[in-house]
């Protein structure tokens, strides 16, 4: 499949409104539930740090679960249900890596400064993960997980891209998301709700190449 194909395929159309719904959903409570416990400062540490974290990795994981196996490309392979039974643990282990890297990315220099970065390689590690599993299916087991310097250069013009038309939008509606929460300083929920939704073309484009090499 090409990229516009698995975008548009039902199976992702049906991932991307759920993981748009739900990093939504997250983004709102978790910004309310941070300004409701704001006086608190242990409670509102862990409501930022590990709460609302874990609540973007099973959001993460809910997208990948239900976008299998178009997210690399492939119309029909083995149920993900079964996949995740093959090995002990998988489910629990897909979920720990996305969310260790949500909590250690931030604390990178670079990664603080680009969070636009931080998604998609929790995303990738992920779907790496899946795509390992399901290699293993296949006849042939050996996989290359290095995309090349052209897929990775698009990636990262692409994660930029993004990152900019998400802060220049989140900019824009503000004043008005303020306004519908009764709140200040919305911006950044925004940000990062549009960030998530705008970022799933940088990731599905990692998973294809990933595909290609059974193709």
């Amino acid at each position: 499949m090409t990229l516009l194909e698995s975008l548009l395929h039902p199976e992702m159309l049906l991932a991307l409104g759920l993981f748009a719904a739900i990093s939504v959903a997250v983004e709102i409570a978790g910004y309310r539930l941070l300004l409701a416990i704001s006086d608190v400062s242990a409670s509102s540490w862990l409501m930022a740090h590990t709460i609302i974290p874990a609540a973007r990795a099973l959001s993460l994981v809910a997208f990948i679960l239900i976008a299998y196996p178009v997210l690399f490309g492939v119309a029909t392979s083995l149920p993900f249900s079964k996949l995740l039974a093959a090995g002990e643990m998988r489910f629990t282990h897909l979920v720990n890596v996305v969310f260790l890297l949500s909590l250690l990315l931030p604390m990178i220099p670079v990664f603080s400064r680009w969070p636009a970065l931080v998604l998609p390689i929790q995303a990738i590690a992920a779907a790496s993960m899946v795509f390992q599993w399901w290699a293993e299916t296949q006849a042939t087991t050996t996989v290359q997980f290095w995309p090349g310097w052209t897929t990775l250069t698009t990636l990262l013009v692409l994660a930029f891209i993004t990152h900019e038309i998400a802060s220049q939008i989140s900019h824009r509606l503000e004043k008005m998301v303020d306004g519908m929460l009764q709140r200040t300083g919305s911006e950044r929920l925004i940000y990062r709700t549009l960030l998530m939704i705008l970022q799933v073309p940088v990731i599905l484009l990692y998973t294809l190449s990933l595909g290609r090499q059974f193709h």
